[in-house]
C-alpha cells in the first residue's frame, strides 16, 4: 500500500522586500519608490481586476467601480408628461395637486428642481416627489416653467411644462345689495350702487350713514376737526355729537369745520347744542369744499342759501338732509342765531358715503 505524504509550505508574511505582502485577509502588492506596478498578460490575453461583492478597485485614489458606473449611466427620462406639456387647467381658489415624473434608467433616485419660469403663486414643487401642490390664485393666466430632473450621478433632463389658471367669477354670489350692479375684476369685484346707497356692497343707506364725527363712533380723528373764532378754551375736538361738552364759537363769523379725509358724497348734517342751558345754536348755515380753499353754501330747493334749524333744547339731536347730495371733503357749520345772553355752542355729525 502506497504511503500518503502531505507537504505543508509556510510562506513568510513578507517576501522579498515590500513587493508582495500577505496580511490576511488582505493581499498587498506594491513597488519600490518610483517603480511601476505592471500587470501583463500573454499575447491576446486580458488583465482582469474583479472585486467581490461590496468591494471596489482604486486607481490613484479614484473609485474605479463608481467611475465606470457614472460613465455608463444614462440621464433621467420624463415619463409623466412630454417635454412640452400642459399639466392641466385649474379654477382659482381650488386645490392644485399634479406631479411631473421622470425615470432613472439605472434605478437611482431623482431630484426635481425649478430652473426657469414661475409656478402659479400659492403653489410649490416637492423636490423629492415632483408633486406641484397648493391653491390656485385668483387670476386668469397661463404659467410656463422648466423643471430639471437630476440623478445621483449629476446627469439631468429638462422638461418644459405649463399650468392654466382660470379666474373665479367674483360676481357669482351676487354680492351687491339694494339693486347695485356687480363688475368682476381680478381678485375682487366692484359694485355700482343705485342712488342713495354706498359702501363696498351697496349695503349702506347714505342719508343714514354717519362719517363718524359722533363721540360714540369717532371714525374722524381729532386732527380733522378745526374751528375759527373759538370762544376761550372750548376746543374743536369737543364738538362731536354726544360729547360730554361741546365747541363754543365767539359769535358772528365763527365756525366749526369737519375734514372727512377725502372727497365724499354728503347727504345730511345733524347738530346738538353745547352741554349747557345757555350755549346752543338756534340756526346755522353749511358750506362745503373739495380743496379747503373754495367753499360753496348749501342751498334750498329754489337755490337760495339754506338756513338750518338747530336745537332749542341743547341736548336734542336735530338732523337735516341736504336738498341734493354734494361732493365735499370739508364741511363747515356757521352759527347765525343762538341763545340770547350766551354763545353759539355746537356738537355735530355729517352723513353720507365715501
Amino acid at each position: 500500500m502506497a504511503a500518503l505524504f502531505v507537504i505543508f509550505i509556510i510562506l513568510p508574511a513578507i517576501v522579498t522586500a515590500s513587493f508582495f505582502q500577505v496580511d490576511y485577509p488582505n493581499v498587498n502588492i506594491s513597488s519600490e519608490p518610483n517603480g511601476d506596478l505592471v500587470f501583463e498578460a500573454g499575447q491576446g490575453g486580458d488583465v482582469i481586476l474583479k472585486p467581490g461583492v461590496g468591494g471596489t478597485v482604486y486607481i490613484a485614489g479614484t473609485d474605479l467601480r463608481k467611475f465606470i458606473q457614472k460613465v455608463k449611466s444614462l440621464p433621467p427620462i420624463w415619463t409623466r408628461q412630454s417635454v412640452h406639456g400642459s399639466l392641466g387647467t385649474f379654477n382659482s381658489g381650488k386645490a392644485v395637486s399634479v406631479a411631473v415624473q421622470a425615470r432613472d434608467p439605472d434605478g437611482q433616485s431623482i431630484v426635481y428642481e425649478l430652473v426657469a419660469g414661475h409656478l402659479p403663486p400659492g403653489t410649490t414643487l416637492n423636490n423629492s416627489t415632483g408633486v406641484i401642490s397648493g391653491t390656485a390664485p385668483d387670476v386668469d393666466a397661463t404659467y410656463h416653467f422648466e423643471i430639471r430632473a437630476t440623478d445621483v450621478h449629476g446627469k439631468y433632463a429638462d422638461g418644459s411644462f405649463s399650468i392654466n389658471i382660470r379666474e373665479q367669477d367674483q360676481c357669482k354670489s351676487n354680492p351687491c345689495e339694494n339693486g347695485g350692479t356687480c363688475s368682476d375684476n381680478l381678485n375682487k369685484f366692484t359694485c355700482s350702487c343705485t342712488k342713495g346707497y354706498g359702501g363696498e356692497r351697496c349695503q349702506t343707506r347714505c342719508s343714514q350713514n354717519t362719517f363718524g364725527v359722533d363721540q360714540n363712533v369717532k371714525h374722524i380723528p381729532d386732527a380733522q376737526l378745526s374751528a375759527h373764532l373759538t370762544y376761550t378754551t372750548y376746543k374743536a375736538q369737543n364738538g362731536r355729537l354726544h360729547s360730554t361738552t361741546g365747541w363754543i364759537g365767539n359769535g358772528t363769523g365763527s365756525y366749526l369745520q369737519v375734514d372727512l379725509g377725502n372727497v365724499s358724497t354728503v347727504y345730511g348734517v345733524a347738530t346738538q347744542g353745547y352741554r349747557s342751558s345757555t350755549y346752543y345754536t338756534l340756526t346755522y348755515t353749511v358750506t362745503y369744499s373739495q380743496d379747503g380753499n373754495t367753499f360753496t353754501t348749501a342751498t334750498d330747493a329754489v337755490g337760495n342759501s339754506k338756513t338750518f334749524s338747530g336745537s332749542s333744547s341743547y341736548d336734542t339731536v336735530i338732523k337735516h338732509d341736504l336738498v341734493k347730495p354734494v361732493q365735499a371733503r370739508f364741511v363747515r357749520f356757521l352759527p347765525t342765531l343762538w341763545h340770547t345772553g350766551g354763545q353759539p355752542g355746537l356738537r355735530v355729525e355729517v352723513y353720507g358715503c365715501n
